[in-house]
């Protein structure tokens, strides 16, 4: 099984415990995460709108088992949507 970091983005509802959630998905997994950022949206974002989060998410694993991670993360409810970012270029 080959391993590596990846970075997931979720825009998730700006409510308490969801980011309690959300770890508790890797939790059960088994997964460490070796870093959160949490960001709230501007306005000037697709998906500015008020009441919305950023949560950027960096976890080490196959990329098969954080297909099912990054799909258990959105049944969450309050999780609007999660993207794998870790081919991206970022400008």
């Amino acid at each position: 099984m080959l391993t590596s970091k990846h970075i997931l983005l979720a825009l998730v509802e700006d409510k308490p415990g969801v980011l309690n959630r959300m770890a508790s998905v890797f939790r059960r997994r088994g997964f460490n995460i070796q870093s959160v950022n949490v960001l709230e949206t501007i306005e000037t974002e697709d998906a500015g709108r008020p009441g919305l989060t950023r949560v950027a998410i960096v976890v080490a694993g196959s990329a098969s088992i954080l297909g099912q991670v990054r799909q258990q993360l959105e049944k969450i409810v309050d999780v609007v949507r999660v993207s794998d970012i870790t081919a991206r270029d970022i400008e």
